[in-house]
């Protein structure tokens, strides 16, 4: 099991630094959307700062979103993903693999790169810690949920936009508490609860995700 794991985290790294674009994108646009803010807002009476983390949460959701819809089709089109569904090692394991690896070429980027734009809100820097230590804890469930989508779309062409459809209605419970563990560290509250339901939905994802994808690419394809 490791092995087929590592295998698939393996390739799916080496595809990444082939194709930086994989790599780049999500991170640009992450940017540009999280710095649309600063620039359109007035920074006076404290606004950035109070909506600083909800737009970051924000970005970071619609850059994985943007990071989903190539992450099976490539290897559909070339014949890999069908490979995968007939040889006799565990396709759940080898999914995990390839989804992690997603997650560490985009939500762990994103996540590394929001204290800098935390700057750009105004952000107290004791703040930033929970903005950087919810994304770490939000991020991986956001590209395990999102491969589902990804797995029921990967013969769909221009499955993008049905992908969004799919998915973000999922992403709304680790947006709510992602956010709300910012708003309430700013207002001097205790973070436990919201840290504690982001590592339970991430346990669920990491438990269940893995056999709900196999079980879509196993119905698409076949």
């Amino acid at each position: 099991m490791m092995h087929t794991f590592f295998l698939y985290f393996g390739r799916e790294w080496s595809l990444m630094f082939r194709n930086t674009s994989s790599l780049i994108q999500p991170l640009v646009f992450f940017i540009i959307i999280a710095l649309l803010f600063p620039f359109s807002l007035p920074a006076e009476n404290g606004l950035l700062q109070s909506i600083g983390g909800g737009v970051i949460w924000v970005a970071a959701v619609l850059a994985t979103v943007l990071s989903l819809e190539t992450m099976f089709y490539t290897d559909y089109l070339d014949g890999t993903l069908e490979q995968s569904l007939i040889h006799p090692r565990s396709l759940s394991i080898a999914m995990l693999g390839k989804i992690l690896a997603h997650w560490s070429g985009t939500g762990l980027i994103l996540s590394l790169f929001s204290p800098v734009l935390c700057l750009t809100f105004n952000i107290p820097s004791e703040q930033i810690w929970v903005l950087f230590t919810g994304l770490l804890l939000g991020t991986p469930s956001l590209s395990l949920i999102g491969a589902i989508g990804a797995a029921l779309t990967v013969t769909l062409r221009r499955g993008g936009v049905l992908i969004a459809i799919i998915i973000l209605p999922l992403y709304i419970p680790i947006l709510i508490f992602g956010a709300g563990m910012l708003t309430q560290s700013a207002q001097g509250l205790p973070i436990a609860s919201q840290l504690y339901a982001l590592a339970a939905i991430l346990v669920l994802a990491l438990t269940l995700a893995p056999f709900a994808i196999a079980g879509a690419l196993r119905a698409t394809i076949d």
